[in-house]
């Protein structure tokens, strides 16, 4: 696994070390990966909307194709 360095606000860092004092996470590096993990999915799903609505697709549509892949 990739490590990586980054600089981010007190506040923000208060709030991910009161998730770990109160046992959410193990440490601070756990709630950063999963704030990460969090917002790239959002990103992701977010794009998806958007390109769906772009090559006007509806989720019905896009739900059965999904499962035709997974088969």
């Amino acid at each position: 696994m990739q490590k990586i360095a980054a600089k981010i606000s007190d506040d923000i860092y208060k709030k991910l070390d009161e998730e770990v004092k109160s046992g959410i996470f193990p440490d601070i590096s756990s709630a950063i990966n999963a704030a990460l993990k969090k917002a790239y999915a959002k990103k992701s799903r977010t794009y998806l909307k958007w390109l769906m609505k772009k090559e006007n697709i509806a989720e019905p549509a896009m739900l059965k194709e999904i499962e035709t892949l997974r088969k």
